[in-house]
């Protein structure tokens, strides 16, 4: 009997040691993976934002390169066929359309540029451009556009070859007008890239290296449909960078700690 209770004992006395061992072993440090490193570069006022591979995929990151191509801007506005009231004539099979236009507007056509006239039926979309009439700009008739609009800062008038005889006087058309600035190289991106911040003002976020992330600032002169044309002399990123179209948004918010 004195054997079993010995024998108990020394047993008892092993468990609670190892109770006691376990109590005091420290647990592992477990790794806590940051998803995004923001580092400030040197300098400015921007910071360099640093992904691991899961949060870029996480966050879908999508990119695009800036591309540099030549541009025509172009304004699609309405006309009508007129003649003039003291019957002079444009020519043999010449009629003149007449565009009517605020003095803001006017100042931005190129008139050294020939316009191109459609019918109110013609959709740019389905290429029916090609059935446009070209039209030349012209004194026009002598007549006072104050007493057919009131509302008229001006106006524009343009000679039309109509030897077939397809347009009439007071018919309604569409004038595609050629824009100053038109011809020059620009840098074209997509709109989807452009991050405003709380002043308003435009960036992008550049992917020099992978996964990693600097925002830009960018000048854009004039948005058409989903891209963005730049201003000439934009500080904007070079041709051929790579830039964000999907994600800019998370990264804005990792880099300044603003959501959108």
């Amino acid at each position: 009997m004195r054997h079993i209770n010995q024998r108990w004992t020394v047993v008892t006395l092993i468990i609670a040691g190892l109770v006691l061992s376990a109590c005091t072993q420290t647990p592992a440090a477990v790794e806590k993976i940051v998803p995004a490193k923001v580092e400030k570069i040197e300098g400015t006022n921007l910071k360099r934002v640093t992904l691991t591979e899961k949060a870029a995929e996480r966050l879908n990151i999508q990119t695009v390169a800036v591309r540099e191509e030549q541009v025509t801007r172009t304004r699609t506005m309405g006309g009508m066929v007129v003649t003039s009231p003291d019957g002079a004539d444009p020519g043999p099979g010449k009629v003149w359309v007449r565009v009517v236009l605020t003095e803001s507007d006017l100042n931005q056509v190129d008139l050294g540029h020939a316009a191109l006239v459609l019918s109110l039926d013609d959709d740019e979309e389905d290429g029916d451009e090609a059935d446009g009439l070209v039209a030349e700009a012209d004194e026009g008739p002598d007549v006072d556009d104050a007493e057919d609009d009131d509302s008229a800062e001006a106006a524009l008038y343009y000679l039309v070859d109509n030897s077939d005889n397809r347009l009439v006087p007071g018919q309604r058309v569409f004038v595609k007008l050629v824009l100053s600035g038109g011809g020059t190289s620009r840098k074209v991106i997509p709109y989807a890239a452009v991050i405003y911040d709380v002043n308003g003002d435009t960036w992008v976020y550049t992917n020099l290296e992978p996964l990693v992330f600097i925002r830009e600032s960018v000048s854009i002169d004039y948005i058409e449909g989903d891209l963005a044309f730049l201003a000439e002399g934009s500080a904007g990123s070079a041709a051929g960078t790579q830039i964000v179209t999907v994600g800019g948004a998370e990264l804005y918010g990792a880099e300044t700690g603003v959501s959108k």
